[in-house]
């Protein structure tokens, strides 16, 4: 009786993993649908930076606290226009080479990089987030040097450009 229930828990714990490793490849494939295919087609060479490709602490942090969302993609209205924006982390197929870009869009799907950043020695320790305030409705991105620092990307509407403000060290 004990060897069937050893198996039966093995073989459960197994189909478990599975699923599990299942459901982590659905939400990147389904993270990764949520961009539009032009937006990612204005970068030719590049693809969005991997949970993998990050250092092992960086992703279990990553997939412990943030499980749903991708850490490569934030998208919201960054300049108030009311159209979805993208700031990516993006990967040169072919080398360490790593950026940060946000584009603003358009009602056509047109999309502009407003920002363009060089993050190749952080790559292994970077990720985005969100932030949304209640005195705005605009989105603004956190980057995270995962336990190196912060700093908040926000749309400056007098400048029309990006602005930087670093939030921790």
């Amino acid at each position: 009786m004990k060897k069937h229930t050893i198996l039966n828990i093995s073989v459960l714990a197994t189909l478990l993993a599975s699923l599990l490793s299942c459901v982590g490849i659905a939400t990147e494939e389904q993270q990764k649908s949520t961009i539009p295919s032009s937006v990612l087609a204005n970068f030719p060479g590049y693809h969005l930076l991997t949970l993998k490709e990050r250092d092992s602490d960086t992703g279990a942090f990553l997939a412990g606290h943030f499980p749903k969302s991708n850490p490569s993609v934030v998208h919201g209205d960054f300049d108030g226009d009311g159209h979805q924006d993208y700031a990516l982390l993006l990967k040169d197929d072919k080398s360490p080479m790593t950026k940060l870009v946000v584009l603003l869009c358009s009602n056509d799907d047109h999309c502009r990089n407003v920002y363009e950043r060089d993050v190749t020695m952080y790559s292994d320790l970077v990720f985005l987030r969100p932030v949304t305030t209640p005195s705005s409705k605009l989105t603004r991105i956190q980057v995270t040097y995962f336990e190196k620092g912060k700093v908040l990307l926000y749309w400056n509407e007098k400048v029309k450009k990006i602005k930087e403000v670093q939030t921790a060290d």
